[in-house]
């Protein structure tokens, strides 16, 4: 039987409370979930796989019962998480209407009894009895006393409710278990995980390149079993991510999965290197200091391998603090945005791809592309690497675009998101690294790209404006990938673009019309040409846009095309950001046009260093 509520006991509650605990448990939650993923992967699954006979098979009936002792408990804490959050909304939403009957009630001069009864203000020099029931008959017959007994009545009614519910919750032995034992619970789960173990090994997972239509339809399919698709991403992250077709949050909740591993191996490497490092450095100086062979060939042997270990050391602590990056920002919430650097709430981000391999790869969009009305793909250039910090810088610029769209439209349905699907070419920063550059690594991203930009309407098929971007060598990737294709795409593009493989924009298989090129004044890199007929050129037929980004020959030019501040010459007025946003959210009346190559775009010469890749 629940205890009443009472008008005292609602006033004191303190729902934010029950929301911090609930983010505590569910800190507690997510490692107790990797411990199971862990479980699965780094025991149970090697003894399946490689070890036969009476004692594996021993071992397996053991490590499968712990498993479904780990099952039981996450079962457990999910559902009391849940109610902690349903808790804190309904008290929180009960305390609503208490406070707006409170306002009723001090706005007439009227005061509350610890039980929650109105009543008029008598002053204490009042003995009139005739007097106070006037002030009480005043009060009743007030139009806004009805009001505030309704608010009242609501308040209480729904806080009983809530906890009506959660008491009945927590007594229902189907949900937490009470009145069986923790052993029959365990054994229960641990006999679910088997028959899930079973249908795991019939969920033959789509091969990456697989269209997202058919990868939608398998996902769909295994969604009769809401667990199955559960353990396929605890158990095979790294190939569930990769589907282009499935929804953004489980391509998220699988990369961050493998992001997280990643990071942890790449921080148990850093620490065994160290060890080695300076084992080696021990036993070199100790034989410094004895004397013994101090140039001899031991000696050497000892250096080269310690310089070997301090290499390998120094790409090792380089990745973990590019991976280490690149999940903080995952996890942001808020971020430093616009002119002034003003702390803004980040719209949600999601981890559509990830890889270590060559110089690492990452899909990251800001804002949910499943949901999203206006729908970006921002393609960089030459030198990115998610293994690097200095992909934040490309993050970021994800980010700006979205929060720019979000503006300009006022509302939160913009997404965009940065495509580090293919190998970008990994060179010196220099003025001239494109100068050595070839195509090859453009026309390889073609399938990748096509599969990734086909499969965004096959996931939401509400997007209303999808538009393609590709800055520096991304222009190249884009350009090639649209020549080869019809993409679905509404819009294409070109910033800072030092060729994209074709020489008019009529060969990118969409409406020219709806081809836009924009280049700053010196900018080294659009200056190369290397590629063909600059897109800004009045010969190539884009919409020249206007830039912001600062004029004069600097690297650091080719990387303020998605900065939220204006030209730093103030030359104009209008950033190159603005216009992005605005032909990423359909709104082309307020693009404003730029001056096309031999009219006077090239501005003279400037230092300057580089931001990011190019």
């Amino acid at each position: 039987m629940t205890s009443t509520i009472t008008y005292a006991t609602l006033k004191a509650a303190q729902p934010d409370r029950y929301s911090e605990a609930a983010d505590q448990f569910q800190q507690v939650l997510d490692a107790f979930e990797q411990s199971a993923v862990d479980l699965n992967q780094t025991v149970y699954q090697p003894i399946e796989y490689s070890w036969t006979g009476a004692a594996a098979n021993a071992a397996l009936t053991y490590v499968r019962a712990s498993l479904g002792d780990f099952n039981a408990t996450l079962e457990y804490l999910k559902r009391f998480v849940g109610l902690m959050r349903a808790g804190a909304e309904g008290i929180g939403s009960a305390q609503a209407y208490l406070r707006m009957a409170e306002t009723i009630a001090a706005s007439n001069g009227w005061t509350l009894t610890p039980d929650g009864f109105a009543q008029p203000n008598v002053p204490p020099a009042v003995r009139n009895r005739s007097i106070v029931e006037q002030l009480w008959q005043a009060m009743s017959s007030n139009p806004e006393y009805a009001e505030f007994q309704d608010l009242l009545t609501r308040a209480l009614s729904t806080a009983q409710a809530v906890d009506d519910q959660i008491s009945a919750a927590l007594r229902d032995p189907e949900q937490f278990g009470q009145g069986k034992t923790w052993e029959a619970d365990a054994g229960t789960a641990g006999s679910s995980a088997t028959a899930l173990e079973a249908r795991l090994g019939q969920a033959d997972i789509p091969a990456k390149r697989t269209s997202s239509a058919e990868v939608a339809a398998w996902w769909k399919a295994m969604g009769s079993d809401p667990g199955l698709q559960v353990q396929l991403i605890k158990d095979q992250p790294a190939l569930i991510g990769a589907l282009n077709g499935l929804p953004a949050m489980v391509r998220d909740k699988a990369n961050r999965i493998v992001l997280a591993g990643d990071i942890a191996a790449d921080d148990a490497q850093v620490t065994s290197l160290k060890d080695q490092a300076e084992q080696l450095e021990a036993e070199i100086n100790a034989r410094l200091s004895a004397k013994i062979a101090a140039r001899g060939p031991v000696a050497v042997e000892l250096q080269n391998e310690l310089r070997s270990v301090q290499s390998e050391l120094n790409a090792a602590q380089s990745q973990l603090a590019g991976l280490s990056s690149l999940q903080s920002q995952l996890q942001a919430t808020t971020t430093k945005w616009g002119p002034n650097g003003t702390t803004t709430n980040l719209p949600p981000m999601y981890l559509l791809g990830f890889d270590t391999n060559a110089a690492g790869h990452a899909i990251v969009a800001c804002g949910n592309p499943d949901t999203a009305k206006n729908v970006a793909v921002y393609v960089p250039g030459l030198g990115t690497s998610s293994n690097s910090t200095h992909f934040s810088f490309d993050v970021q610029h994800t980010e700006n675009v979205t929060m720019q769209a979000d503006q300009d439209t006022g509302a939160q349905d913009n997404s965009t998101i940065l495509w580090l699907g293919y190998n970008s070419p990994q060179m010196s920063e220099s003025v001239h690294a494109l100068d050595v550059a070839g195509t090859q690594d453009a026309t390889d991203a073609v399938p990748d790209l096509t599969s990734f930009v086909t499969s965004l309407h096959t996931v939401n098929k509400e997007i209303s404006n999808l538009t393609l971007v590709g800055h520096s060598y991304g222009s190249l990737v884009v350009g090639e990938t649209a020549k080869a294709s019809h993409l679905p795409v509404n819009n294409i593009v070109l910033i800072g673009s030092p060729g994209v493989g074709v020489n008019q924009a009529s060969q990118l298989n969409i409406d020219p019309s709806h081809v836009w090129a924009g280049a700053a004044g010196g900018d080294p890199i659009a200056m190369l040409g290397r590629f063909g007929v600059s897109p800004t050129s009045s010969d190539f037929g884009a919409h020249v846009i206007n830039v912001n980004a600062s004029g004069g020959l600097s690297l650091g030019t080719h990387g303020e095309y998605f900065d939220t501040y204006g030209n730093l010459n103030h030359d104009s007025g209008y950033s190159s950001l603005s216009n992005i946003a605005s032909i990423v959210t359909g709104q082309y009346s307020n693009v404003t046009s730029g001056k096309p190559t031999g009219d006077g775009l090239i501005q003279g010469a400037e230092q300057g260093i580089i931001k990011s890749g190019f």
